[in-house]
């Protein structure tokens, strides 16, 4: 490009001489060096060109190398974000499978605390039917040792009124049901059969409860089949 234009100058000043023929020597010199001067000047003004444009390849080069990099940093960019949002996911994953989990603990807690206080429960009905399952044996024990007593108390009773006084078996077992009251003959005992009372003994026997009571020692109104009571004197 810079040859065209210093050809260019030639031509023209060319053209100027032979347009101008009347010049003399000292005007050639002058156009000479004017034109040296201007071939010198776009010299370096072309040089300066190529240094420009140098400069600016170059500056175009760091530029593409600039910008290479910041597309590398981009993708770079683009992959960390994409993993990111993986890892994200998989954070959210686990954070709704632990909370899945944690639902299930819980659930799984209450039923275990539900379980042991129905076992508690059963625990305290078994204590219960435990202590009164002793208290049951003790109180069968004092009623066998009572019974055996009583069953001691009437024989005892027996010898001692046999001893005492003897008296007709029938009088003893039953007394004549279909005699007046005040005509039946009443024993000096009688032994408690399957179905009387004390009531009705003293009811039968025409004699006061508080007395039979007060004569046999009894604190309650309990009787016992083949006990011994003596009733009062008529």
């Amino acid at each position: 490009m810079h040859t065209d234009l210093v050809s260019g100058m030639l031509l023209a000043t060319g053209l100027l001489l032979v347009g101008c023929g009347s010049l003399g020597t000292k005007d050639y010199m002058v156009i000479n060096e004017a034109l040296k001067e201007e071939s010198l000047q776009a010299q370096r003004t072309a040089a300066n060109l190529h240094v420009d444009v140098q400069t600016l390849q170059q500056q175009l080069g760091a530029m593409r190398a600039a910008q290479a990099r910041l597309q590398g940093d981009f993708q770079d960019a683009d992959r960390r974000l994409i993993e990111s949002q993986r890892v994200a996911d998989l954070q959210r994953e686990e954070v709704n499978r632990a909370k899945v989990e944690r639902d299930q603990a819980l659930q799984a807690s209450r039923q275990v605390q539900a379980q042991l206080s129905e076992l508690e429960r059963l625990r305290q009905q078994v204590a219960d039917a435990e202590r009164e399952q002793k208290r049951i044996k003790m109180l069968q024990a004092s009623i066998k040792k009572l019974t055996k007593e009583v069953a001691t108390l009437n024989t005892a009773l027996r010898d001692s009124l046999a001893r005492s006084k003897p008296a007709p078996a029938a009088s003893i077992q039953e007394p004549v049901d279909n005699l007046p009251a005040e005509e039946m003959k009443r024993p000096r005992s009688i032994i408690v059969k399957a179905g009387d009372t004390l009531y009705s003994l003293a009811k039968k026997y025409a004699v006061a409860l508080t007395e039979l009571k007060i004569l046999n020692r009894l604190t309650t109104d309990l009787i016992l089949v083949g006990q011994a009571l003596i009733l009062p004197e008529p």
